[in-house]
Parts: C-alpha cells; sequence; structure tokens
C-alpha cells in the first residue's frame, strides 16, 4: 500500500513537472510571439509617435504662442491675425485670397468628380478606343510631375500656341502673361489641374465596376436599357459605396484643395490656396520668426472647420445601405 501511494505521489511530482515544463514552453512561445509583433511595429509606432503625434502636439502648443524679445509668451494673437485677415477693413488679404482659390479648387474636384466616373464608366465599357484614352488620361500619372508642368508652361507661356491663339482672336500683338498676371494665372492653374485630375480615381473606380456580375449587366442589356440608364440605375447603386467613400475623401480635402502651385507660380499672382499658404509661412522662414506660430494657428482653424463637415456627410451616407451581389 506504501509503495503504491509512493508511486502515485511520484506520478503527480512527474505530472507537474511536465505541466510546468509545458506552461514554460508557452510563455516563452507566447513572449517570441510578441517580440516579433513588436519587432515589427515598434519602429512604424516610434515613427508615428515622434513625427506625427508630437509634432502635431507641438504645432497646437505652438498655435498660441508668440516669440518675443524676452522669451515666449503665451497668446490669443495669432486668432486675432486670422480674424482680421478675414473681417478686417482695406484690401483683400493673402489669407482670404488663399481661401478663395482653395474653394475654387475644391469645386472644381467637385465637377471633375463625375466626370471622372463617367471617364472610368466608358473604359469599362470598352468604347472605341479607349486604350488610347486610358494612356492619354494615365500618362500624368507615369510621367513626372516637373515634366508636365514645364511643358504646360512652354505651352501657355509668352511665345506658346495658346497665347499666339488668343493673340489672333483678339487682335492684338500684346502677349498675354497667362502665368504671370493676377487676372488669368489662378485660371491657368486650374486648366491644368482639369486633365491632371481626370484619371485621379481611375484605379478605385476601375475596381469597383469589374467586380459588378456581368449577369446584371446583360439583364439591362436584354431589357433594352439604354447606356446612361444602365449607369444611373445599375452601375450607380451597384457602386454607391465606392462612390460614397470617394465623395467622403474629396469632402475632408474642402480646405487643403490645391494645384500645382509650386511648379507652376510658386504662390505668385494670387494663386495662393491655404496649403499652399502655410507652406510659404515654414518654409525657408526663420526660426526666430513668429510665422510658425500663425501657421499653426490657421491650421487649427480650418481643421476645426473641416471636423463636422467630415462627420455630417459621413452620417448621411451611412443611412444609405450597402449592395449585395
Amino acid at each position: 500500500m506504501k509503495r503504491f501511494n509512493g508511486e502515485s505521489e511520484e506520478m503527480d511530482n512527474l505530472k507537474a513537472s511536465e505541466a510546468k515544463i509545458i506552461n514554460g514552453q508557452k510563455r516563452k512561445r507566447a513572449a517570441m510571439k510578441y517580440l516579433f509583433i513588436i519587432s515589427i511595429i515598434g519602429f512604424q509606432l516610434v515613427n508615428f509617435v515622434i513625427f506625427y503625434v508630437v509634432q502635431n502636439f507641438n504645432s497646437i502648443i505652438m498655435a498660441f504662442q508668440l516669440k518675443k524679445s524676452g522669451g515666449v509668451i503665451w497668446t490669443f494673437e495669432n486668432f486675432s491675425r486670422i480674424y482680421n485677415a478675414f473681417f478686417g477693413s482695406g484690401e483683400k488679404s493673402e489669407l482670404m485670397i488663399s481661401l478663395t482659390n482653395t474653394f475654387r479648387f475644391f469645386l472644381l474636384g467637385l465637377i471633375m468628380f463625375p466626370v471622372s466616373f463617367v471617364t472610368s464608366y466608358f473604359m469599362y465599357k470598352k468604347v472605341a478606343g479607349h486604350n488610347f484614352f486610358r494612356l492619354v488620361f494615365f500618362l500624368p500619372s507615369i510621367l513626372s510631375a516637373v515634366v508636365w508642368t514645364t511643358l504646360y508652361k512652354e505651352i501657355v507661356g509668352p511665345e506658346g500656341p495658346i497665347v499666339k491663339l488668343l493673340m489672333f482672336l483678339r487682335n492684338t500683338d500684346e502677349p498675354m502673361l497667362l502665368l504671370a498676371d493676377p487676372k488669368h494665372a489662378i485660371w491657368t492653374v486650374m486648366a491644368y489641374s482639369v486633365w491632371m485630375g481626370i484619371a485621379g480615381n481611375f484605379i478605385l473606380y476601375g475596381g469597383a465596376l469589374s467586380r459588378i456580375p456581368p449577369e446584371v449587366i446583360e439583364a439591362g442589356q436584354l431589357d433594352g436599357i439604354g447606356w446612361f440608364k444602365e449607369m444611373t440605375h445599375v452601375i450607380v447603386p451597384l457602386i454607391f459605396p465606392t462612390i460614397g467613400m470617394l465623395f467622403l475623401l474629396q469632402l475632408t480635402g474642402i480646405f487643403t484643395a490645391s494645384g500645382q502651385i509650386l511648379l507652376l507660380t510658386n504662390g505668385a499672382f494670387e494663386t495662393n490656396t491655404i496649403l499652399f499658404f502655410i507652406f510659404q509661412n515654414v518654409y525657408n522662414v526663420p526660426e526666430t520668426s513668429n510665422q510658425y506660430n500663425y501657421a499653426s494657428a490657421v491650421g487649427i482653424v480650418f481643421t476645426l472647420l473641416t471636423i463636422p463637415v467630415v462627420f455630417l456627410v459621413r452620417s448621411l451616407l451611412n443611412r444609405i445601405e450597402d449592395v449585395q451581389y
């Protein structure tokens, strides 16, 4: 009996030892697993904290600060400058001009939104010459922006064909400075943005269109619907989630809408936008200047104005049910 009890106790000790070893191996594997995950995302996390969280937090603080001879003071003067730029008396401020141009580019983006969709639809239907048009529309994405802006500046320059044509139509020998005249510069930059923006959503639209079952399209064709009804009554409802997402992204950029300002005019001749205005106020500006603080305040103001618009549009889009197919 004692021998049996001794063997039983020895077996229990052996099982406990094995269980301890197994648990230790499990903990070791779990630790290695978490160590592997941390090694994968650790660098990205540190990069995110340093270059996004810290920088944005610092920008918020700077909006409420000004550098004076005696050091740094806390103040709302930067926000007062913004208020005076919009509502103060006198000639139109640079910030007001930038906001006006930003809205122009935003409205252009809204106009190009359905144009891009219709173009994608006809590419999907493989109209005659669709491969050629696809190449033409994708060329701005293939070649460098520097190449296109240089070419465009030559086309609309004083000796370019566009100016020559305008001189002929106006019956004058005086060339028009399309990129060097405040009356024409912003519209010339926007004209450049039209072609550049057509292919902006081609890939996303193309992916959504390719998922549509061919049977659905064939059923519509058997019912005798034309291309317009097919696009509006069949295609749009089926890919509406993609359209809604792209429209939401379009609205989130309401105050960051901008064209190729840097390479075409560098913000001169009243072509500034809010985005480029902030860029100019932090680029090549002495660290002792208060322009950093002013640019931070401008960024905060327009961020706060954007947030309710985005949430409102998102809530409206969420009320529309997704189509399952």
